[in-house]
């Protein structure tokens, strides 16, 4: 027979976190990702074959890892102009603010 695992089980040997395993199980229901499903067990509770999650493992260290989307950052003048204009923006509406008042001072 073959040994059965719990969902904590199973974040132990991928090392992630318990969430983890129980979002890729509904994003491969969805029909989104590899992940193998639970059998079903009593009390509704997911229980993986060992067999699966070394299958899953297995593939996933010979995937090629895809690169992370490259972020655009401001860098230099850019990012001090458009830094000074904000703080600008929001000293100016202060002003603004400030002479209108709460009780008609100023």
């Amino acid at each position: 027979m073959q040994s059965v695992l719990l969902v904590s089980d199973v974040a132990e040997m991928l090392k992630v976190s318990p969430s983890s395993v129980r979002r890729w199980c509904v994003e491969a229901r969805k029909g989104n990702g590899s992940f193998p499903l639970p059998i079903s067990a009593r009390g509704g509770k997911g229980r993986w074959l060992r067999s699966d999650i070394e299958t899953f493992l297995a593939s996933q260290s010979t995937a090629t890892p895809q690169p992370a989307p490259a972020r655009k950052r401001r860098s230099g003048a850019k990012a001090f102009q458009s830094r000074q204009e904000a703080t600008d923006k929001a000293l100016e509406r202060y002003r603004q603010n400030r002479k209108v008042g709460c009780g008609g001072e100023q």
